[in-house]
């Protein structure tokens, strides 16, 4: 049986790597799903996961419709209640805070309610440096470590903002074997 791996994008300029990651998670032989934030969104388009994973992304806690399977009626429930690892990339400091502090109010904070106990948890922050070092931000981080969390990054080097420092996501291939050894 294929493990299943959801992928909650969040929205932040590193949103594009996630697209890598997720082609080598379905490489891997992974059932993998992608959900992601309206501010993902904007930075990669759905139709780009859509494509890689052959299923549909679910972008809204809301249902397309009032018929369909349970992922159409209840999309913060499903596939978020079947998933064996959820990862979320990038994680933002807005994402980070969220999930720290069990916040429900998007797709991706939803699913994460919505895990079953022994889902592996994967966070892969990336944000500017400045923002990386906010003692609030760092607080949060911990917190999400103190609940079972698995933090992956984030890197030094140069950020999208032009500026150089911690931030930067990690490179797709770590991440991805990352979740997968979490799942093999």
């Amino acid at each position: 049986m294929k493990p299943k791996v959801l992928i909650g994008v969040t929205g932040g300029i590193a949103a594009y790597k996630s697209a890598e990651v997720v082609s080598q998670l379905v490489k891997a032989n992974c059932d993998v799903r992608v959900i992601m934030t309206e501010a993902a969104t904007k930075f990669i388009a759905p139709l780009t996961f859509a494509a890689l994973t052959q299923q549909k992304v679910i972008t809204s806690i809301f249902p397309d419709s009032s018929a369909g399977g349970m992922d159409v009626i209840y999309p913060h429930l499903y596939p978020a209640t079947e998933a064996d690892a959820f990862a979320v990339l990038p994680a933002t400091a807005d994402a980070i805070a969220k999930l720290a502090n069990g916040f429900g109010d998007d797709i991706i904070c939803c699913s994460a309610l919505s895990l079953k106990p022994n889902c592996k948890r994967i966070f892969c922050p990336a944000m500017n440096v400045q923002m990386w070092e906010q003692p609030v931000v760092a607080s949060n981080a911990r917190k999400l470590l103190k609940l079972g969390w698995h933090q992956v990054g984030p890197e030094k080097g140069r950020l999208a903002c032009g500026t150089s420092g911690y931030g930067r996501m990690s490179a797709p291939t770590v991440i991805a074997q990352i979740i997968l050894n979490s799942v093999f």
